[in-house]
């Protein structure tokens, strides 16, 4: 509306001037020297005005009418080509420069018969002589100012139209842009909050529903993400109390060590003062020299078991993997251990149903495991009780346990017993000549067997349980 009230008007008249002055030098070429039936004449200039909605004549260089259209009839438009026409031909300036450049001019004028607004335009054209003639054509500008007032009413329906057209699409959009986005923004809000369990509803395959495709992508990233960084967070913490628990095992060992190796060497250092000095003689003197090799033989075995568990947990030891009878050699600790049992009233016993029974492993280190095994049931359980060895066979699995009876272990303290320089007695009394290495080299032996155990209490008792792999028939030799 702007536009049209602004400048549509002079847009309009520039455009029809350009086309008036462009029909009326194209009419003057195709006629000019080459009118030879005036009837033909006329009627290309009836079709001249139906194509340019305007009036047109030919006059003479002085005014003188000589082709019109209704050339007969007293019309109007006659009367405004007249008045027209009159005043070119007054306007002696005008037509020179008409005639003498050949060019066409164009004026707008108020036709003072009907008092409308026209557009004329007159150009030179050659009938018999070059320039000998003017042709002049008028245009009314009253089409385009009624068809102006009849747009700008129709203004006020079309942007009714438009207004309801908007209503209408501005709620389809809604539901298509804005309810989406307002949900994808409330999904966001959340996600920043760390809550990665909220979902976009994925409706649409464009734009909005790519979003909430990688908006759904991004969630379940993040949350995968903070899954593993929180049980990632978790093992650092279980890694973290685990080395605070190695840390106050290593110090309990400091002092278990201190303790253990100052008690023998104090007693060494005690009674070799007193052989030096003459204190004791006879049975006595020999009492003094057992008692320092029974304590040497106690910080030996301390060195020894720590030398082991290192070379153990260093991965350097390589097994030597060989096939042999299981049973032979729980015999033989039995009886190398007879005496002790006596002394303590345990009795050692063996079951099984099994004449022999063959395995693969390695000798050496499993002697280790059933002999520090042995070594805590004779340790732990009291007197006038049992310790029961068993051996079963199940497939291609060897099963054996120790049980000891009349004592249970803290369910609590089961896993403990397996870290090193861990004992349950906080008091380290040396009594028991324990230095909380056995289990720990034990768990190092059986690991590398690629053994199953378990230590758990029974029912009158505590058993330690563990399998072998048992050596095929055609294997089996003695």
């Amino acid at each position: 509306m702007l536009f049209q009230n602004l400048f549509f008007e002079e847009f309009y008249l520039n455009k029809k001037i350009k086309d008036m002055t462009r029909e009326i030098n194209k009419f003057s070429e195709l006629y000019s020297y080459n009118i030879s039936d005036e009837k033909n004449l006329i009627e290309e200039l009836f079709r001249f005005e139906q194509q340019n909605n305007s009036k047109v004549a030919i006059f003479s260089k002085d005014g003188q009418l000589k082709y019109l259209t209704n050339y007969y009839n007293n019309t109007d438009d006659f009367k405004t080509l007249t008045s027209f026409c009159t005043e070119l031909l007054n306007d002696k300036y005008l037509i020179n420069k008409v005639i003498t450049s050949g060019k066409t001019e164009t004026t707008v004028f108020e036709n003072k018969y009907s008092n409308t607004t026209k557009i004329g335009s007159v150009g030179a054209m050659s009938l018999n002589s070059e320039n000998d003639s003017l042709i002049v054509a008028v245009s009314s500008m009253q089409p385009i100012n009624e068809a102006s007032a009849v747009i700008q009413e129709f203004y006020f329906y079309l942007f009714l139209g438009f207004s309801i057209i908007g209503i209408f699409l501005s709620s389809i959009y809604a539901n298509l842009i804005s309810k989406p986005l307002v949900n994808i923004n409330k999904v966001a809000k959340k996600m920043s909050s760390m809550d990665f369990t909220v979902r976009c509803e994925e409706i649409s395959d464009d734009e909005i529903g790519n979003l909430a495709t990688t908006l759904n992508f991004l969630s379940s990233t993040l949350k995968n993400a903070l899954d593993d960084l929180k049980l990632k967070n978790k093992k650092l913490e279980e890694d973290i109390e685990k080395e605070r628990k190695l840390e106050e095992m290593r110090k309990d060992f400091v002092a278990s060590v201190s303790h253990d190796l100052k008690t023998p060497i104090g007693i060494i250092e005690g009674y070799a003062e007193g052989l030096k000095d003459g204190i004791a003689t006879g049975k006595d003197a020999l009492f003094y020299i057992e008692t320092i090799i029974d304590e040497s033989h106690k910080m030996n075995k301390l060195v020894t078991n720590m030398l082991e568990l290192s070379k153990l947990e260093s991965g350097n030891l390589e097994l030597v993997m060989e096939r042999f009878n299981i049973l032979r050699l729980i015999r033989k600790l039995i009886k190398s251990f007879q005496l002790e049992f006596e002394l303590k009233n345990l009795n050692l016993i063996l079951n099984t149903n099994l004449e022999y029974c063959y395995v693969i492993g390695d000798i050496f280190q499993l002697e280790q495991v059933l002999t520090n095994l042995i070594s805590n049931a004779l340790k732990y359980t009291p007197k006038d009780n049992d310790v029961i060895i068993e051996v079963n066979s199940i497939n291609n699995i060897i099963t054996i346990s120790i049980e000891n009876k009349g004592v249970h272990i803290p369910e609590e303290e089961i896993d403990n017993l397996y870290n090193k320089f861990y004992r349950i007695d906080k008091a380290r009394n040396s009594s028991n000549n324990s230095n909380g290495l056995g289990l720990s080299i034990v768990k190092r032996i059986l690991t590398l067997h690629e053994s199953s155990y378990i230590l758990s209490n029974t029912e009158n008792g505590v058993k330690f349980e563990f399998t072998l792999k048992k050596a095929n028939d055609e294997e089996i030799y003695d």
